[in-house]
């Protein structure tokens, strides 16, 4: 948070939120692969239609926290019932993968009915990504502390729009990079999808876990001083 202190962006809420949004739509995760694949099979407008369903979704989520970050924070039990269910929803994901590692059942879109709807199928997997919930929430609790943004002007819908564009310009650079990268190369992504997605989402359950037991880690240590205290 330190350097992020140094080069944050003052007086300008949109480009805070863009910046933020951005560097969290930038690194690899299973939207962004399911984005780029989008892009491989469908073209440019399925990928901006798949990812305006993320955004769309992203703007209700904004919304909400920027109201409740507070409130959400301190349901301790709540989110755990989020870490919980993101574990087991990632775990069983990677599972299904790795049970098809090896044979010729490759995943592709084609399987999914969905892709003839990127939109929607954007919405479904945005709106299944509770992660995003305590993550805003610790944003938002952050930046309001920090008087970064101001909770009582019109200063967070810029933040909101910036952190929309973000998202939708941090996507597509994935995408577009991704696909550069293996058309270059001649790779053909489809066959390593299944490998890829397991050790994706074993790669994400172990992240979760983590975080599970450094929260639970600190927890104790902040009842320990109080109990001395």
């Amino acid at each position: 948070m330190k350097i992020f202190d140094k080069f944050a962006p003052t007086n300008s809420p949109f480009l805070l939120g863009f910046l933020i949004s951005l560097m969290g739509a930038l690194p690899l995760g299973y939207i962004n692969v399911i984005g780029l694949q989008i892009l491989l099979e469908q073209g440019n407008w399925a990928t901006v239609s798949f990812i305006s369903g993320i955004v769309f979704i992203e703007f209700f989520v904004l919304k909400a926290v920027s109201f409740g970050a507070k409130w959400l924070v301190e349901q301790k039990k709540l989110l755990l019932f989020i870490d919980v269910f993101t574990i087991l929803f990632f775990l069983g994901i990677a599972i299904y993968f790795i049970t098809n590692i090896g044979n010729d059942k490759n995943f592709s879109l084609s399987l999914l009915k969905l892709a003839q709807f990127p939109f929607i199928l954007g919405l479904l997997l945005n709106s299944l990504n509770f992660i995003q919930w305590p993550y805003w929430s610790g944003i938002y609790i952050y930046l309001f502390r920090t008087k970064k943004l101001d909770p009582h002007c019109h200063d967070n819908s810029i933040f909101i729009m910036g952190a929309m564009i973000g998202t939708l310009a941090g996507m597509l650079i994935f995408a577009h990079t991704g696909k550069y990268f293996l058309v270059e190369n001649k790779i053909e992504i489809s066959k390593y999808l299944n490998p890829i997605f397991a050790a994706l989402f074993l790669f994400l359950a172990g992240i979760q876990v983590t975080k599970v037991f450094v929260k639970r880690n600190k927890t104790k240590k902040i009842m320990q001083t109080i109990s001395n205290n």
